[in-house]
C-alpha cells in the first residue's frame, strides 16, 4: 500500500514536470512570435467579459515584465522549486492575461487555468523536485485521489468535446471538418484524398465516438496501450491540418497522466537522478484532505458549464451564448462582415462606422461575427462619439454571417439601437435566427 501511495506522488511530480515543460515552451514561443504586442500592446480597444471590465492590459514594460515572470514560473514549476507559491502565482497571473481581450480566447488558455488552479491544492513535488532535496521529511495526504482528480480534469476537455460534436452540422452534414479537408488538398500524398465523398461525414463521427470514449480507454490498463496511439494520430493529424496552436501537443502531453504510476516513477527517477530528489522520509495522511471540499464547487462548475448553452433558444453555434469555457471546440466556420450604422440624435445626421478603423485584424475579424462583441464595440463607439463631441448616436449594426458553408445572413436585428441593449447573461433578443 505504502509502495503505491508513493508511485502516485511520482505520478503527480510526472505531471508537474510536463505541465511545466509545455508552459516554458508556450511561452518561449509567445515572446518569439511577439504576441505580446500584437494582442495586448497594439489594440486601443479590449473586448472584455461581462464583470471583468477591470481587468485591462498593463502598460508594455509591465506586460513584458508579466511574461517574464511567468516563464520563470514555469520553470520552478518544471523544477518543483518552491512549488506551491509558483502554481499560486502562475495561475493568478496566467488567468489575469486569460481575461484581457475575448478575441484571443483559446479553449487550452482555459485548460491551463484549471490544471494550475487544480495542482495548487495537490502535493506535486513531495519527490523528484528542488524542493524534495531542501527537505529531509514531508507529511502528505493520500496521492490516489489527487491522480484520480487530474484524469478527470484531462478527461473532462475530451468527453465535453464529444458531448458538443453531437449535432446535425457536425453528424449529419460533416461540417465544418468537410470545409477544412478541401482546404487542405494541396498537400502531398494525403491531399488528394482529403475531398473524397463521405470522408467529411465519417471522420466527424470517429472523432465524436473517440472524443466521448478516450477518457475511459484511457483509464483502463487493457484499453490504454491501443487507445494512445490512436490519440497521438489523432492529436498529430489536427496539427497538420488546422492551424490550433499548441492544444494537440498539449492534450498530447497531458493525457500522459493515465498512464501506469510504475511508468511515471521509471521516468522521474531518470529525470531526477538519484535519492538526494526525494525526502527522506514520508508519512501518508489519513482521512479527507480537507481542501478537497473546495475542489468539490470547481469540478460542478464545469459538470454544469458545458451545458448552460443550451438554455438560450436556438442554434449555439449561431448565437454563440454560452458558448466559451464549454469545450466546444472546432465546431464551426464562420465568416462576417460589420459595420455599423451611426446616427446623431441631434442634428440626424447619419455616417457609417466601420471597426477596422479602430480594432486590430484578429479584433475585426473576431467580432464579426460574435454578437456579444457586436454589442460591446456599439457600446465603445456610442461612447466614443460622446468624448468627441459629436454627440449621443443610435447605433446599428449590419452583420452578416455565413455558418459552416451556408449561404451569409444577418446576425442581429439592423433595426435595434444596441447603444440601448445591456450587457450581460440574459438571452439577446436582437439575435436573429440562424433559420431560414
Amino acid at each position: 500500500m505504502e509502495t503505491r501511495k508513493l508511485n502516485n506522488l511520482y505520478s503527480l511530480a510526472f505531471f508537474r514536470f510536463i505541465f511545466g515543460l509545455l508552459m516554458t515552451i508556450a511561452l518561449v514561443r509567445f515572446f518569439a512570435k511577439g504576441w505580446i504586442e500584437t494582442f495586448y500592446l497594439k489594440p486601443d480597444f479590449f473586448f472584455s467579459y461581462d464583470g471583468l471590465e477591470w481587468i485591462t492590459p498593463l502598460a508594455p514594460p509591465f506586460m513584458y515584465g508579466l511574461y517574464a515572470a511567468l516563464l520563470v514560473l514555469s520553470v520552478c514549476i518544471m523544477a518543483g522549486l518552491f512549488f506551491r507559491i509558483s502554481i499560486v502565482l502562475f495561475f493568478l497571473l496566467f488567468s489575469y492575461t486569460e481575461f484581457f481581450d475575448k478575441s484571443v480566447y483559446l479553449n487550452h488558455y482555459y485548460l491551463i487555468s484549471l490544471l494550475s488552479f487544480l495542482m495548487s491544492f495537490l502535493p506535486m513535488s513531495a519527490v523528484a523536485s528542488l524542493d524534495a532535496l531542501r527537505q529531509k521529511s514531508i507529511s502528505v495526504w493520500n496521492s490516489g485521489p489527487a491522480v484520480f482528480l487530474l484524469k478527470i480534469q484531462v478527461g473532462s476537455v475530451y468527453f465535453f468535446g464529444g458531448v458538443a460534436k453531437i449535432g446535425y452540422d457536425w453528424l449529419i452534414l460533416g461540417q465544418p471538418l468537410g470545409i477544412w479537408l478541401s482546404s487542405n488538398s494541396h498537400l502531398p500524398l494525403i491531399g488528394q484524398f482529403l475531398s473524397m465523398p463521405g470522408l467529411a461525414i465519417a471522420i466527424s463521427w470517429l472523432a465524436m465516438i473517440f472524443d466521448l470514449s478516450a477518457p475511459f480507454l484511457l483509464y483502463f490498463r487493457r484499453t490504454r496501450p491501443w487507445i494512445y496511439p490512436v490519440l497521438l494520430i489523432f492529436h498529430i493529424f489536427t496539427a497538420i491540418l488546422f492551424p490550433i496552436g499548441m492544444f494537440p501537443w498539449f492534450m498530447s502531453a497531458f493525457a500522459l497522466v493515465f498512464f501506469s504510476s510504475e511508468w511515471h516513477r521509471k521516468v522521474m527517477t531518470r529525470l531526477f537522478r538519484g535519492h538526494r530528489f526525494n525526502s527522506s522520509g514520508f508519512r501518508f495522511k489519513t482521512g479527507f484532505q480537507p481542501s478537497f471540499f473546495i475542489l468539490i464547487p470547481f469540478f460542478l462548475a464545469q459538470l454544469l458549464m458545458p451545458f448552460r448553452a443550451w438554455l438560450y433558444p436556438g442554434n449555439p453555434l449561431w448565437h454563440e451564448q454560452g458558448f466559451r469555457f464549454s469545450w466546444r471546440i472546432m465546431l464551426m466556420e464562420k465568416n462576417g462582415s460589420l459595420e455599423y450604422q451611426v446616427k446623431v440624435k441631434e442634428s440626424g445626421r447619419q455616417f457609417v462606422a466601420k471597426p477596422s478603423d479602430f480594432l486590430t485584424r484578429r479584433q475585426v475579424v473576431q467580432a464579426s461575427f460574435q454578437p456579444d462583441m457586436v454589442l460591446q464595440f456599439a457600446h465603445f463607439l456610442h461612447d466614443y462619439y460622446l468624448k468627441t463631441g459629436i454627440g449621443d448616436t443610435e447605433i446599428r449594426a449590419i452583420c452578416y454571417v455565413s455558418l459552416n458553408g451556408k449561404s451569409s445572413r444577418l446576425l442581429v436585428d439592423p433595426t435595434v439601437d444596441l447603444a440601448t441593449q445591456k450587457r450581460g447573461w440574459k438571452n439577446k433578443e436582437w439575435i436573429l435566427s440562424s433559420e431560414f
